[in-house]
């Protein structure tokens, strides 16, 4: 063949490929670039991210409540502590806990007893470590410091009968403070919610408006601007809860989907849960 008509043949795979990931970083950028953090109330700030190019299922909208534990404080509540002895709606929850924000907690099993380590004000209500959930959201420490920290089992084990948190929620890992994903590579796409601690010590809670699988979402989280050291995961799919009121500013989204896969955004929870954290003005 004739030098001037040398073709270099590049596999249509390939190019679509790359053509993809510039794609997904411009959007990136373009979508959580430069976060701007309205301040609702002194340490509560809150934003909406878009998840793009990584939202599987509905909205690709994210909330961002970002929160100063010196300004606020996190209460982990139990159904098993409250008079009726039953799960509660978000909006409920929130009543009753006098919280100017509330969010699900992690997981629990079929009887609703929780699925890890829960300590509220004190009061130890499971006491099992989950073997493989290595990550805790803890608050108000009993010998004072800082007094809300998501915490890495890893490095910082903690024991039932010896506590220094009177507030803590166990869960598993997204990603540490090495950047390392710390959830396998699963197709299962949930509404999510996760709770990370940034640089400067904030709690950073977020949850989905639409279906994310997790190894993606942990990816995303770490790729955003917003200064993670690491995150956990809470509970997923309906369970994925966020409601806030500060009188001048609400904002609610439920993790519930139709048949068909679109979000309804009801005006009230659509399943009631057993445990929440909550959060309290100081």
């Amino acid at each position: 063949m004739p030098r001037h008509e040398r073709r270099r043949h590049v596999p249509i795979v390939r190019l679509t490929a790359l053509v993809a990931a510039i794609v997904a970083a411009v959007v990136i950028t373009r979508t959580a670039g430069s976060p701007r953090f309205r301040v609702l109330r002194p340490g509560v700030e809150f934003e909406t991210l878009r998840g793009d190019p990584y939202c599987r299922m509905g909205s690709s909208e994210i909330a961002v409540l970002r929160l100063d534990p010196r300004r606020v404080r996190l209460r982990m509540a139990h159904y098993s502590l409250e008079p009726e002895k039953a799960p509660l709606d978000l909006l409920e929850w929130e009543r009753r806990l006098g919280a100017v924000a509330v969010f699900n907690a992690g997981q629990y099993y079929p009887d609703n007893s929780y699925m890890g380590l829960f300590v509220s004000d004190g009061r130890v209500v499971s006491s099992r470590l989950h073997a493989e959930f290595k990550a805790a959201l803890v608050a108000d420490p009993a010998i004072g410091g800082i007094s809300a920290r998501v915490l890495d089992l890893e490095q910082h084990p903690i024991r039932p009968d010896a506590l220094t948190w009177r507030e803590v929620a166990q869960s598993f890992m997204l990603f540490d403070d090495d950047g390392k994903i710390r959830v396998r590579n699963s197709s299962q796409v949930a509404y999510r919610t996760a709770v990370g601690e940034d640089a400067q010590g904030r709690i950073v809670v977020i949850v989905t408006e639409g279906g994310y699988t997790l190894y993606e979402l942990a990816g995303l989280l770490h790729t955003w601007p917003l200064n993670l050291r690491r995150a956990m995961s809470m509970d997923g799919g309906e369970e994925a809860e966020l409601a806030v009121n500060t009188g001048a500013f609400r904002y609610a989204s439920y993790g519930h989907r139709n048949a068909n896969g679109q979000v309804t955004h009801p005006t009230r929870s659509t399943v009631a849960l057993p445990a929440v954290v909550a959060v309290i003005p100081r």
